[in-house]
C-alpha cells in the first residue's frame, strides 16, 4: 500500500482503488490523490491482485470483480484499525469505483465516495466494449476469462441504492470503456448523488489541470 501524508493537518482518510490492471502510481490515481492531500486528507492507494501494471501482484487473467471488492475490503478495514475515530472515505477509478459503491452500502458511516469513470456493472461494461467492435471483445475474453464470466452477473447498483454517502462522479466525456450514458446512470443509482461532471476531450483516464479543477469541485460538494 501507498500512504501518503498531507503537508497541513489531517482532516481524515481516503481509500483509493485502481481499476482492473490499475496501479497506485497511474496518473489517473495520482491526479485523485493530489486532490485529497491538497485538502489535507491522507490517502491509503492499495496494489491490488492480478494487475498487468504490477508484475508481483498475480497473473492478470485471473482478475475478478469479486476478488477485487474482497481485498479493497480488507484494506478498508485496516483503514478503520489504523486510524479510529477518524472520517473515512471511499475513491475509486472505473472496477475501483465499482468496489466503492459496494463497501460503501456496508459501512454507513463512510463520509463519501469519489468515482472517476465508474464501472456500474459487467452488463454495461460488455455493451461498450461490443461497442467497440468483435475483436475488442475476444481481446477481453483472451485476457481476462474469469472477469468475463462475471460479467453476467456484477452490479454495483444495488449497493449504489443502499449507501448513505454522498457521492460525486467525474469522467470523461470520451470514454469509450465507461460512455458517458454508463457513467450517468452509475450517479442516478446512488441514493445520495451529490455532484456530476464530464470532462470534454478526456477518455477513461482523465488527468491535467481542467480534471484537477474539476475534481477540486467535486470535494467541496462532497465537503471534504
Amino acid at each position: 500500500m501507498v500512504v501518503s501524508e498531507p503537508d497541513s493537518e489531517t482532516k481524515g482518510t481516503v481509500l483509493l482503488v485502481h481499476g482492473r490492471n490499475g496501479a497506485p502510481d497511474q496518473v489517473q490515481i495520482t491526479e485523485i490523490a493530489a486532490a485529497y492531500l491538497a485538502r489535507g486528507w491522507r490517502v491509503v492507494a492499495p496494489e491490488l491482485p492480478n494487475s498487468a501494471a504490477l508484475p508481483a501482484s498475480g497473473p492478470p487473467d485471473r482478475v475478478t470483480f469479486s476478488q477485487h471488492c474482497l481485498v479493497a475490503g480488507a484494506v478498508w478495514n485496516w483503514v478503520a484499525s489504523c486510524w479510529p475515530g477518524e472520517a473515512w472515505a471511499l475513491a475509486g477509478h472505473s472496477l475501483g469505483a465499482f468496489a466503492a459503491g459496494h463497501l460503501a452500502a456496508k459501512e454507513q458511516k463512510t463520509h463519501h465516495v469519489l468515482a472517476v469513470s465508474p464501472a456500474l456493472s459487467g452488463r454495461t461494461l460488455m455493451a461498450a466494449r461490443a461497442a467497440l467492435g468483435p475483436e475488442a471483445f475476444a481481446e477481453l475474453e483472451r485476457e481476462a476469462p474469469l472477469y468475463r464470466l462475471e460479467m453476467e452477473t456484477a452490479d454495483a447498483a444495488p449497493a449504489l441504492a443502499l449507501a448513505e454517502a454522498p457521492l460525486a462522479v467525474v469522467t470523461g466525456a470520451e470514454d469509450g470503456i465507461v460512455p458517458l450514458e454508463h457513467a450517468r446512470t452509475y450517479f442516478t443509482s446512488a441514493k445520495n448523488g451529490r455532484f456530476f461532471a464530464a470532462l470534454p476531450g478526456e477518455h477513461h483516464c482523465p488527468s491535467g489541470d481542467a480534471c484537477a479543477a474539476v475534481l477540486a469541485a467535486a470535494l467541496t460538494a462532497l465537503e471534504a
